[in-house]
């Protein structure tokens, strides 16, 4: 009786691993060449910083430095369509704080066809825009993410 117990779990045991054997292999790939997914095109941002202003050109340098860093969008050249537009008005609020001076910075962001999609309000140290900057991309992706169609 015992041999017949012993056989039957053993008979169960090549059963069950031939199934997860036959589970975990890979199906074969299908035939013919497969191609590679186009790589998509990142969104081209333009920026409209026109101000003799140094500060202003200072922060349209921090905001071309934050697209560059975002790994989702580029720069457009002169020659490209933008698909978002990011408008430095012609002035940026200074003010005096105990420590240093502070910069308001706004980036008002409109679709390629100049249609208001979002704004960034932020205020930074005169000293380091950066975090001004990197804001005012993040409302630029969000948005692209919000907009169907690119605007």
């Amino acid at each position: 009786m015992r041999r017949v117990q012993g056989f039957s779990v053993l008979a169960v045991l090549a059963t069950l691993a031939g199934a997860c054997f036959a589970a975990g292999r890979a199906s074969p790939p299908p035939p013919g060449p497969t191609a590679a997914p186009a790589p998509q095109e990142l969104p081209k941002i333009c920026i409209d910083a026109q101000a003799a202003d140094n500060l202003i050109q200072e922060f349209a340098g921090r905001l071309k430095d934050a697209i560059a860093a975002s790994g989702s969008l580029t720069l457009a050249a002169a020659t490209d369509s933008c698909s978002l537009r990011l408008h430095v008005p012609g002035n940026l609020l200074r003010f005096q704080t105990a420590g240093s001076v502070m910069v308001s910075t706004v980036v008002i962001v409109t679709s390629a066809s100049g249609r208001y999609l979002s704004t960034s309000i932020a205020a930074c140290q005169a000293k380091d825009l950066k975090p001004c900057a990197e804001r005012a991309v993040a409302a630029a992706k969000l948005a692209l993410l919000m907009t169907p169609n690119g605007g």
